[in-house]
């Protein structure tokens, strides 16, 4: 089990990454976790303006 994040861009696109946690700021950072939920490798940086739609569902 694990938590799905799905990012939808301004443009359209969609970004799904598993495993995942969000750290909100003046952008966005997307970490892949372990099964401890520390940070492994960084996944994304998103400036928050280009994201309209952004969401967690637990698997």
């Amino acid at each position: 089990m694990g938590r799905k994040i799905t990012v939808i861009l301004r443009d359209g696109t969609e970004l799904t990454y598993k495993n995942a946690r969000i750290v909100e700021g003046n952008k966005t950072w997307i970490y892949q976790v372990d099964k401890n939920e520390r940070p492994e490798e960084l996944l994304a940086f998103i400036d928050p303006n280009h994201i309209r739609k952004l969401y967690t569902e637990e698997d």
